[in-house]
């Protein structure tokens, strides 16, 4: 899946891109085709390694996110990611289904558990708004709870992490990256320590260790799912602003 090195730059220079299309709306009309030639190269180029799962994604965004899109807007609005990342997390973990469950007891759009649910005051967790309005809580706590120094994207990695693994972990890996002579503030080099640490305190569950696989592709896949969501929104603000 993307690397998350990849990913910063190319999305920075899609935003940067997308800066200098807006700034020249005027003449958007008549070139409205190239702009959704450009964000279509985009997509494709993100979801080279999966296209059954782009085009899922896709009908998805169509089928049952705009039934849930005001929420995520709402909640994003009292805390600092925009709705799309909330969107992305959603997908990850219920594919944008109020009713999912998982085989450990995580339920609800943003599959919370029942701790997790009652420390956010949420009192039903597959009502979408509720859950919804949690998840983004607890997202926005864990990332208050890392360093203002850590850049806003790694910050946004490490919450992502953190989100899948609990916020020990991820502690826990901070320390042993900086021990080890790793920036601690980087999701790349910290994820290379969170491996060792996680083997510490779950390798023994199991012979076929994977729980550090599991979440670096937790990350690839939010990232990605992202990403697509980002495009598509911006795809969407240049044609509104065609139409003008």
């Amino acid at each position: 899946m993307i690397n998350n090195l990849k990913f910063r730059y190319s999305f920075i220079a899609l935003l940067c891109i997308s800066t200098v299309l807006t700034l020249e709306a005027p003449a958007l009309k008549s070139n409205t085709g190239d702009k959704n030639t450009f964000f279509n190269e985009e997509l494709e180029f993100f979801w080279k390694d999966d296209k059954p799962g782009m085009s899922v994604f896709l009908k998805r965004i169509d089928s049952r996110l705009p039934k849930y899109k005001t929420l995520f807007v709402e909640a994003a609005s009292n805390i600092d990611v925009d709705w799309t990342l909330l969107a992305a997390i959603s997908y990850q973990e219920s594919h944008w289904d109020p009713k999912a469950i998982s085989n450990t007891g995580v339920r609800g759009m943003m599959m919370l558990t029942q701790k997790t649910a009652k420390e956010m005051g949420i009192k039903k967790r597959t009502n979408p708004q509720e859950s919804i309005l949690g998840g983004a809580k607890y997202f926005q706590k864990t990332m208050n709870r890392l360093p203002n120094e850590i850049a806003k994207l790694d910050r946004i990695w490490l919450s992502l992490a953190a989100y899948n693994l609990g916020f020990r972990n991820i502690e826990l890996a901070r320390l042993k990256a900086e021990s080890e002579g790793f920036n601690p503030n980087l999701w790349n080099d910290v994820s290379i320590s969170l491996e060792k640490i996680l083997k510490d305190r779950y390798g023994k569950e199991s012979h076929e260790f994977v729980k550090h696989e599991q979440v670096v592709e937790y990350v690839d896949r939010v990232n990605l799912f992202y990403t697509t969501l980002s495009i598509i929104k911006k795809s969407e603000e240049l044609l509104l602003l065609a139409e003008k």
